[in-house]
């Protein structure tokens, strides 16, 4: 559900030519980590929350290149400036504007936004997520410290870290650890890092509002069928062999999306890459650490998920 960026990294662009930047945190001053409860609709991780006077909920989703994205059709806004038209993934146009920012809470506590924040008409979204639908919640909220995801608690853990990336709780023990990585993470780009499908490098990056997806030219799916590393049926796929952060994954379930072809909504079509989702999140826990530019993937009984 992830949202085609280029429209909202547009309007991004002008939406800080017209407000003052201001950080959008999750913690509160003097917080060193959250737990924040999350229920799960088609393995997306939804939040609790408040906009104004309405009572929703609102995706998390590390594709989102702004704190708050706001569905104007479920959050009562007054019209606001119009900045741009695009569309979402899923081909819906969505038309953005921007608006003085509302009072927000996400599990009842205050989220300190920038004054001005993006809104899009995501009524479409709300046949899958329910008519209090009220937005997205992404990445710069949770950039300036780490965040633990954990499926089977259900629960989003915010974490304090310094700006080498040390947190400020016990990191995970060598023993909770399945795979670790370092990533590259551009302006509103996903972390971004290198795998293999079996012997075959590949570009892979990680996005909690998509539900994993491979974009591959035809002659890379033909080599991989080749060699029993994909299995298609009715445009889903199921890789074996995906080896990153010293792990090797098996039946690894996406979307199958052909690489410049017209469903390839990224800002750069045409290249094979695969992106890992909320469906992969879901089988594994993970800590993603931005400042230390580290994606850790651990043991689901690993110490470091528990309540401290």
């Amino acid at each position: 559900m992830t949202l085609a960026k280029t429209v909202f990294a547009s309007a991004a662009l002008t939406l800080v030519g017209l407000a003052p930047v201001a950080r959008a945190e999750l913690l509160a001053i003097g917080q060193d980590w959250r737990e924040i409860p999350f229920e799960v609709v088609d393995h997306k991780s939804l939040l609790d929350a408040k906009v104004g006077d309405t009572e929703g909920r609102m995706m998390f989703d590390t594709g989102t290149p702004d704190a708050v994205i706001l569905n104007r059709d479920a959050v009562p806004l007054p019209e606001g400036l119009f900045l741009a038209v695009g569309s979402a993934a899923s081909g819906q146009a969505v038309e953005v504007h921007q608006h003085d920012a509302p009072a927000i809470q996400i599990d009842g506590q205050v989220f300190a936004t920038p004054p001005a924040l993006l809104s899009g008409n995501f009524g479409f979204v709300e046949v899958m997520f329910g008519a209090d639908y009220l937005g997205f919640v992404g990445t710069p909220a949770v950039e300036g410290g780490a965040f633990s995801l954990d499926y089977a608690r259900q629960v989003l853990t915010i974490l304090r870290s310094d700006a080498t990336g040390a947190l400020a709780v016990p990191p995970p023990a060598p023993g909770d650890v399945l795979a670790h990585i370092t990533f590259a993470l551009r302006p509103d780009e996903l972390p971004t890092t290198g795998a293999f499908i079996g012997s075959m490098p590949i570009v892979l990056d990680f996005d909690t509002g998509d539900s994993g997806t491979l974009y591959m030219r035809s002659e890379t799916r033909a080599r991989l069928e080749a060699d029993a590393l994909l299995s298609v049926r009715d445009g889903v796929g199921v890789l074996a062999a995906v080896t990153f952060g010293g792990a090797t994954f098996d039946g690894i379930t996406v979307q199958i999306v052909e690489a410049g072809g017209p469903a390839d909504k990224r800002p750069w079509p045409g290249s094979d890459a695969l992106r890992l989702g909320a469906v992969f999140l879901s089988e594994h826990p993970s800590l993603w650490n931005f400042p230390a530019g580290t994606l850790t993937f651990l043991h689901p009984d690993a110490a470091f998920l528990t309540p401290r």
